[in-house]
């Protein structure tokens, strides 16, 4: 089975979303967009037993799991809707494939989304009608709106305490939002060049992006949002064509860059206003997309401080690559494993619609080992989006009704009308028999010497 869509490509994304628990990744299907979920003991080629989601009505553009629910995941689809669904641990997606929260309320495409980083089921989602809606995913309302661009949006992520959101589009400009009024906080010059950038808010305020220059090499910078009129460095990568994916490690200030159709993933150190490259990861296979494992799911006694799931376009395998920090100890390297970010939420969706921010809880790193090993129930509200309709669904059942009996009209009329087309062409066979037998009397009179005009008379 493909993996991804021919349709998804002009939307970029990472194809590939992963937790402790599960894998999934966009897969291509004919009559409708889908994503397959596999668990992360059964990684590797996709077979026929794999689980498959496929009621979406059309491709699939991004699919993200919850950061406090490993068995919630939401996907973006081109019918302009968000899905989300349950995958059990036992019996996969349920009940009936069917989703558990569908919001609607983007005009156009759904292309991105991401989960707050603090804030237990808020998510964000961006279209190509150019606005990024926040909903409440319990109840599928609408929190706020970001309408401030000018073309399509090519990524977004929130800050470490949700209060704001860093965007770029391809009108290149690079814009920073308050999550809570969605109007734009500040806005500043982003990449030169139209192709797609990407952005990573960093957990000292800055803001890193990488896309391509005027001049359509790839490059990364960093800036400031308290003045957003240039950047603070920026660091040029090489001249390929593949768009860039970064993905931030706040415990260490690490930035992993993967691109699209490289082979390899860099990685570069953050150091106050510098940008420092450390090394790279080489193979021989390219990547069509990338998903980060959550710190929660490294295997500590290899020292493993990443761990990459590479969708590998040629042997179309999901492949695991551990990246690790060699060392002769073989204790708990506790500077590798700082304190990181909870498997709980340190707000609810009520906190934040409320006005609320927060950084997201801490705990030591071993602590939070095993913490998705219990499922966490996901409770859906009805999709209402906070609009009462029932006037509205009444009179559009009534028009239904109306159409109805003016069809029933129509169809009597046209067995009328069948009717009476029958009785006139039974008439006219009958006048043509007449006038046959008519003819071929006087033709026989005419045989005989008699005038055909006396026995007319």
């Amino acid at each position: 089975s493909r993996w991804y869509q021919r349709r998804v490509r002009a939307h970029e994304q990472d194809f590939c979303s992963v937790n402790p628990k599960f894998v999934a990744v966009i897969a291509e299907q004919i009559g409708g967009g889908a994503f397959m979920v596999l668990k992360t003991d059964r990684i590797g080629g996709i077979d026929a037993g794999s689980c498959k989601i496929s009621k979406h009505n059309g491709a699939v553009y991004d699919i993200r799991w919850s950061p406090y629910n490993d068995n919630l995941i939401a996907s973006a689809c081109d019918d302009g809707l968000v899905r989300l669904w349950n995958i059990t641990d036992e019996r996969g997606v349920e009940p009936n494939h069917s989703p558990v929260q569908t919001i609607q309320g983007h005009q156009k495409r759904v292309g991105g989304l991401a989960w707050h980083p603090s804030a237990d089921n808020i998510l964000a989602s961006s279209s190509y009608d150019n606005t990024i809606r926040l909903w409440n995913a319990e109840t599928a309302q609408e929190v706020s709106s970001l309408s401030a661009f000018t073309n399509q949006i090519t990524d977004m992520c929130f800050f470490a305490d949700g209060s704001q959101m860093a965007a770029t589009c391809k009108d290149k400009k690079l814009r920073v939002f308050d999550t809570h009024t969605g109007e734009v906080a500040i806005e500043g010059p982003g990449h030169e060049n139209m192709k797609v950038s990407r952005v990573c808010t960093l957990k000292d305020g800055k803001i890193f992006s990488a896309g391509f220059s005027d001049m359509s090499s790839r490059c990364v910078r960093l800036y400031d949002p308290r003045n957003m009129s240039s950047k603070l460095m920026e660091l040029d990568v090489d001249s390929a064509t593949g768009s860039l994916f970064p993905y931030y490690d706040p415990d260490l200030n690490l930035i992993y860059l993967a691109g699209k159709g490289d082979a390899n993933i860099r990685f570069f150190e953050l150091s106050g206003d510098n940008i420092h490259y450390l090394n790279q990861y080489m193979s021989a296979d390219a990547q069509r997309g990338v998903g980060m494992m959550p710190k929660r799911g490294l295997d500590t006694s290899i020292n493993e401080i990443a761990r990459v799931y590479k969708l590998n376009v040629a042997k179309k395998l999901v492949s695991v690559v551990p990246l690790k920090v060699s060392r002769q100890s073989k204790t708990f390297a506790e500077d590798l494993y700082p304190d990181t970010a909870d498997y709980n939420a340190a707000l609810t969706a009520e906190d934040f619609i409320g006005g609320k921010n927060a950084l997201p809880k801490t705990v030591k790193f071993l602590d939070l080992l095993g913490a998705s090993a219990t499922s966490k129930g996901f409770s859906a509200a009805a999709a209402t989006n906070g609009v009462d309709n029932s006037a509205e669904l009444a009179a559009l059942r009534k028009e239904i009704e109306n159409l109805k009996v003016a069809v029933s009209d129509k169809e009597a009329a046209l067995t009328a009308k069948d009717s009476t087309i029958s009785e006139l062409k039974e008439e006219n066979s009958s006048l043509k028999g007449q006038l046959k037998a008519t003819e071929e009397e006087i033709a026989e009179l005419q045989k005989n010497g008699i005038d055909g005009s006396a026995v007319s008379e």
